[in-house]
């Protein structure tokens, strides 16, 4: 395998709930690894447009594809999605669909510190905002109000205030929150995908070993109708070695494109991750084709 390919298909941004990557260390971490196509792919949101728009040009060896990662509820639950190719300016359908995802993920921070005192936790909204504005840009906040909190930071707090005692019970007690105060669902792949594809964006499944719980192919072409999918993400880490093929050949079988891509989110990750994703080459020209033709 090269050391990295020259495309990298799902990065994320300070513009995530979850990351802190700026934009510009993205650009500025391609070219010191001559890495020519990005694709930086932001939880729910395509708020880093403009800031990202201006960092292309200033580095225009480097092709950008405009894009998001969208979660949606299918018959199977949630379900990530890679949206490649989305316009710059969305039209009022999809503009309407993101402006949802700003406040499902305002609604589910809400629902699970309402969740955690209804099981005797002190964790308020005050807390949950701190948390915030100790690791996302104020550009972001601004914009996305107070979303909920990235598991890693979230999980530490908890132990730091004796909510757990190890690391091993922040899932057990997440899920005695959200029995206590159900969150909200995210929105539906029925009145997600459709916009997306309206828009002329691909819809891509993103690191689909879990969803396609392993290679059962009934539940694969279950998920490529309900998602209207035109991919599979086939390289990924939590992509095993020996399905990456599996995944591929399913796509060539179906007409489905394959894309790769590290899923950095932070700058440590820029640094040892960018591009390591195990896609060849040839899958890029596939996806240029294909986004060409939008």
């Amino acid at each position: 395998m090269e050391e990295h390919a020259l495309y990298d298909l799902h990065l994320h941004t300070g513009w995530s709930y979850d990351a802190e990557s700026p934009v510009e260390a993205v650009f500025r971490a391609a070219r010191e690894r001559g890495i020519l196509r990005l694709a930086i792919t932001d939880h729910h949101v395509i708020d880093s447009f403009s800031e990202t728009a201006a960092a292309a040009a200033r580095y225009p060896e480097i092709t950008w594809i405009p894009s998001a990662e969208l979660t949606v509820t299918t018959a199977i639950g949630g379900v990530d999605l890679l949206c490649y190719g989305l316009p710059r300016e969305p039209p009022a359908s999809l503009a309407a669909v993101l402006e949802e995802y700003h406040e499902w993920q305002r609604a589910l921070g809400a629902a699970l510190c309402a969740g955690m005192q209804a099981i005797g936790f002190d964790y308020t909204d005050a807390h949950r905002e701190a948390l915030l504005r100790s690791y996302r840009p104020e550009k972001a906040i601004r914009r996305q109000g107070f979303t909920h909190v990235k598991n890693g930071i979230q999980r530490h707090y908890f132990l730091e205030r004796g909510f757990i005692q190890t690391p091993e019970e922040y899932s057990q007690v997440l899920a005695r929150a959200r029995r206590a105060r159900p969150t909200p669902p995210c929105p539906a792949v029925a009145r997600v995908a459709p916009a997306v594809k309206e828009a002329g964006a691909l819809v891509v499944i993103a690191h689909p070993h879990g969803y396609f719980a392993g290679g059962d192919r009934a539940r694969m072409e279950a998920l490529r109708d309900e998602c209207r999918l035109d991919g599979v993400e086939c390289a990924h880490v939590t992509v095993p070695p020996e399905m990456a093929p599996v995944y591929r050949a399913w796509c060539v079988e179906r007409g489905l494109l394959s894309t790769a891509g590290s899923d950095c989110h932070n700058p440590e990750d820029l640094e040892t991750m960018l591009g390591k994703h195990g896609g060849p080459a040839e899958w890029w020209d596939e996806i240029a084709a294909r986004l060409k033709g939008k």
